[in-house]
């Protein structure tokens, strides 16, 4: 089916000229932000107006004020301008510079978690680059195609560059577990009734708590209440505010844990099946060989680790 092409679409320039107009109260200082003439400024407005069938300004009195339609479209549009007009700002900045830009793509709970907050590190380790990261839990998501880097939790297969097997646990917030008597060696079964967190149980790659339980070899009985969430940071989110026991993934909570923020409660459960692998697109190249390296540090292991049961 043919797309129909947009009927009376304003022009950017009419748009912007609104924009400035309302913001700066005056056609005179929307045509100096401009660098244009007010007949300029006032000829645009008059065309977006036609554009749209209202008028978005009361002339009269030696000045203009907007209607309340006006001030209602500026309110929509003012946003959306300065999102465009950023995004060119960025674009502009990336052509103009000279270093070589380094897209890493991640999960959610390892960009949010752990990759995020050392981000300034890898900058300090890496200075030549300049890296922009994408969090998204979609394996059709364009960026993890054309990723120079990517992280990715998932089942282990060959080929992958670096693997990171899972290490789970429960977790819970210090206040959470002060309120109900919990201590860090304390057994399920004395919190296997409370408040339990849990991403989606729909999503087979994460563990849940019946195969948690199962591989920390404790009984599993249904809790009474157990709340889902969409992406792990919300699950992690609502552990810190005391809401309830989240299963906590290693090491995306050990800054958690070390800041006194989480606590960790019952056994360690090791799934090498699965984990985080570490992918680049070109693996002969060596800034990004430098980069996993630095993942391989910061991650306690050895540097150039080969690929880990």
């Amino acid at each position: 089916m043919t797309e129909r092409p947009r009927e009376g679409l304003p022009t950017l320039k009419a748009l912007v000229a609104f924009e400035a107009t309302l913001r700066l109260g005056s056609l005179s200082a929307a045509a100096r932000a401009l660098s244009t003439t007010q007949p300029a400024i006032s000829q645009r407005i008059r065309g977006l107006e036609e554009a749209v069938g209202q008028v978005l300004f009361e002339r009269g009195g030696g000045g203009l004020r907007p209607t309340r339609e006006g001030r209602r479209f500026y309110d929509e549009i003012a946003p959306a301008l300065k999102t465009i007009e950023g995004s060119i700002a960025a674009l502009r900045s990336r052509a103009a510079s000279t270093r070589p830009r380094v897209l890493m793509a991640a999960d959610f709970g390892f960009a949010h978690l752990w990759l995020l907050p050392r981000l300034a590190r890898l900058e300090a380790v890496v200075e030549e680059a300049e890296f922009e990261v994408v969090a998204t839990d979609r394996r059709d998501e364009p960026a993890v195609r054309i990723a120079d880097i990517g992280i990715r939790f998932d089942e282990r297969v060959p080929g992958v560059d670096r693997f990171y097997p899972e290490r789970v646990f429960p977790v819970c917030s210090p206040a959470f577990a002060e309120r109900h008597g919990l201590s860090a060696d304390a057994p399920p079964s004395a919190w296997s009734t409370l408040p339990l967190l849990h991403m989606d149980r729909r999503n087979p790659r994460w563990m849940d708590w019946r195969h948690w339980s199962l591989l920390a070899g404790h009984a599993y009985a249904e809790p009474g209440r157990l709340f889902a969430y969409n992406n792990y940071p919300l699950v992690i989110g609502a552990a810190e505010a005391g809401q309830g026991i989240a299963l906590g993934w290693s090491p995306l909570v050990d800054d958690l844990l070390r800041a006194g923020r989480l606590m960790a409660l019952g056994p360690t459960v090791t799934r090498g099946s699965h984990g985080y692998a570490v992918e680049t697109r070109h693996a002969d190249n060596t800034l990004l060989r430098r980069i996993v390296d630095w993942l391989d540090t910061e991650l306690g292991l050895p540097s150039s680790a080969p690929d880990r049961p």
